[in-house]
């Protein structure tokens, strides 16, 4: 008799739990995403190799490589970031914020620059990991104020369509975890390995597919390190010898992003 009690106590705890789930208890989201996209570098050199003579190295060039990433993180309300006894009467919006950890590369640009009379050049690959903090703002809400502005009323079918998409803004920083840069003419070369501070800021728009599916497209500025590395030859070596990168990364992307637990918040 007391093992079907105990019994009929768990299953009305999990029925319990399941309800509240139900009712919208789940609040806080894990999700994992994966992406591809277009990288455009720019690159402008500034060096020098040799003593006497002294071999320039300087020009401008750009390219374009796909790229991969991934990334896994947690979408919390925003008004559920802290709890509500800490906001005393600050009402903040239930705006989607994601925190993740992402993971970027296959980047390999080539580049072709100045050495003197000859061309120098360069191969560059780049793998980012970053912490980014996004902010989903949904259309619902950038639409209302102009609807209120103009007199449009509520408008039920540009809400429908509305609904499902939001803009998100953020940023992140984070290192490369892979930065190989190689530069070769026929007489300097210049090799080296950098692992140094990353960030990135983006923008862009997000469609919910379905309840647990949306799929994203946006705009990333992302700043790699701009190393100085010793450029080697048959000359003395030299304080000097050296070559600077500075560059300038754009990049188009399209995601997947998957929800894949979710529970309630720990400040109810």
């Amino acid at each position: 008799m007391g093992r079907i009690r105990m019994g009929s106590g768990v299953a009305a705890l999990v029925g319990t739990l399941v309800l509240a789930a139900g009712e919208g208890a789940a609040e806080w989201k894990v999700y994992v995403q994966g992406g591809i996209g277009l990288s455009g570098a720019e690159v402008d050199t500034d060096g020098q190799a040799g003593n006497a003579p002294v071999t320039r190295l300087i020009g401008k060039d750009h390219d374009s490589s796909p790229l991969l990433d991934a990334a896994a993180g947690i979408e919390v309300p925003m008004d559920e970031l802290v709890p509500r006894e800490f906001l005393l009467k600050v009402r903040l919006p239930d705006w989607p914020v994601r925190s993740e950890i992402e993971a970027a590369g296959l980047r390999e640009y080539e580049f072709s620059t100045v050495a003197g009379g000859e061309r120098f050049f360069t191969e560059l690959k780049a793998t980012t990991v970053l912490f980014n903090q996004w902010v989903d703002v949904p259309l619902v809400s950038i639409a209302k104020p102009f609807q209120y502005l103009f007199g449009l009323g509520r408008q039920p079918r540009l809400r429908r369509w509305l609904e499902p998409a939001s803009l998100y803004v953020g940023a992140g920083i984070g290192l490369t975890a892979l930065m190989d840069i190689d530069g070769t003419s026929n007489v300097v070369g210049a090799h080296d390995d950098v692992v140094d501070f990353a960030w990135n800021v983006g923008t862009g728009l997000n469609v919910a597919m379905s309840d647990r599916v949306t799929l994203s497209a946006g705009y990333r500025y992302v700043g790699l390190p701009n190393p100085s590395v010793s450029t080697q030859g048959p000359f003395a070596p030299g304080a000097g010898n050296k070559i600077d990168y500075d560059l300038q990364v754009h990049e188009l992307r399209i995601a997947i992003r998957v929800r894949v637990f979710e529970f309630a918040s720990p400040w109810r």
